[in-house]
């Protein structure tokens, strides 16, 4: 399944404004993520230069946003990102 980031009809890529409050990426696993889920989510991540989708934008109500917390831990990695912001087209959300 894909998680969608981006809106291809306007060409941009949503990224989140700032880390939610129980974002993966703050300390003390407020998620309760089991041992290892994180980095196995960070090094799927890194090995394609993706990118982790926001776990508050996951539902149907919410378009997909690239979580704040991963984007800031790994800048640059993101292709989405850099693609997008070379054409001025990353929007906060």
């Amino acid at each position: 399944m894909t998680l969608e980031v981006a809106d291809p009809v306007k060409g941009e890529v949503r990224l989140c404004a700032q880390m939610c409050d129980t974002c993966i990426f703050r300390p003390g696993n407020l998620m309760r993520l089991r041992p290892g889920r994180l980095a196995d989510l960070v090094r799927s991540a890194r090995a394609d230069h993706g990118h982790i989708t926001c776990h508050d934008t996951l539902g149907d109500d919410v378009p997909g946003a690239i979580c704040r917390g991963y984007a800031d831990a790994y800048p640059g990695e993101i292709m989405a990102l850099r693609v997008a912001a070379m054409f001025g087209r990353v929007v906060e959300v």
